[in-house]
């Protein structure tokens, strides 16, 4: 059903102090039992401020795949609540906190944001807490789901481990067909959104959907390479010293 191409890549200020990326990231088409496809599309920045963040990133992740696949192997067409989304980010923020606890750290060294798509075939539910954003693409037509939240305070956001999180998570249901999706994290909004006029910015999204369109599943690897490059590159770390994510995916046409 679609072609997925995704990458992270570490931010020229990582590489200077000395650490890791701090993004994580996870798409893939999950086929339930009675052969019904969903698109789950999965971002994480870790806090720079954050001592384990990228772990944190990481276990988001990894935990909303579990939890997501469990929901979709139980009942499919029952998940697309609000509360199907409270329930996936209560099952990170607990596991986050089961690893603090057994690390002797505090839950707030694991902070990270969290970014969500679910997408059927006719229906789709879309969750975030933090800056980040998720594009969608409708009649060739692309708008942001959630427009990326700072926190109180400049250069400030909200993370999933929050003691309030619940209360700046965001929910979008939707019973539209959705044909192109791009989810990415704040290392590259000020690259790939318009803020003056709050929606993508085309010249960063169509050369990319253009190509992924025209490309074979079977190709994609070597476009997840050429992303990773992508972001890699002067063009890009000249606009941004930030780790950088981007998953895109496009429906296959019949």
């Amino acid at each position: 059903m679609w072609k997925i191409i995704l990458d992270s890549a570490i931010g020229t200020s990582h590489i200077k102090s000395g650490n890791l990326c701090q993004d994580s990231c996870y798409a893939d088409v999950v086929r339930t039992i009675d052969d019904q496809e969903y698109l789950v599309v999965l971002v994480s920045d870790g806090a720079g401020s954050a001592k384990e963040g990228g772990m944190g990133a990481e276990l988001a992740c990894e935990t909303a795949i579990f939890s997501i696949s469990t929901s979709l192997e139980k009942e499919p067409e029952a998940i697309f609540t609000e509360q199907s989304a409270v329930t996936w980010i209560e099952d990170i923020r607990n596991v986050i906190s089961d690893k603090a606890k057994a690390d002797g750290l505090s839950v707030r060294d694991f902070a990270c944001t969290f970014l969500g798509a679910v997408i059927g075939c006719d229906q789709s539910l879309f969750f975030q807490i933090g800056d980040g954003a998720i594009v969608l693409s409708v009649n060739n037509v692309q708008g942001v789901v959630f427009w990326p939240e700072s926190g109180e305070f400049a250069n400030m956001t909200y993370f999933v481990t929050d003691q309030d999180a619940l209360s700046n998570l965001r929910i979008q249901i939707s019973n539209m067909s959705f044909k192109e999706i791009a989810v990415f994290t704040d290392g590259i909004q000020r690259l790939a959104l318009s803020f003056e006029q709050q929606c993508p910015h085309p010249p960063f999204f169509d050369p990319m959907f253009s190509v992924l369109r025209k490309q074979t599943p079977e190709l994609c690897d070597v476009l997840s390479e050429q992303l990773k490059q992508f972001l890699n590159s002067p063009a890009v770390n000249e606009r941004t010293d930030d780790d950088k994510t981007l998953v895109l995916a496009t429906r296959l046409t019949a």
